[in-house]
């Protein structure tokens, strides 16, 4: 009973495990630990896809060198200026 409610996350403690997974692999208690906390937590498994589909579609957008800004920094300098 005390491995369970040692491994039991709170959602921000979930969350936090998804986005540290992106950076670098999660250690065993880690990994089994977010498993039965998604198993069981409907807002989490949300925020799981919801995160998948953010990140594929940062992933699919062009490259910052090539947006062109001129027209919203000359809007913004006439503005302020």
């Amino acid at each position: 009973m005390a491995l369970i409610a040692t491994l039991m996350l709170s959602c921000q403690k979930a969350t936090a495990l998804m986005e540290k997974r992106d950076v670098r692999p999660l250690r065993p208690s880690e990994r089994l630990g977010l498993w039965m906390h998604v198993r069981i937590c409907d807002s989490c498994r949300a925020y799981e896809r919801q995160s998948r589909v953010i990140d594929s579609l940062l992933q699919r957008r062009p490259p910052v060198a090539e947006l062109d800004s001129s027209a919203l920094e000359e809007r913004i300098l006439t503005r302020i200026g």
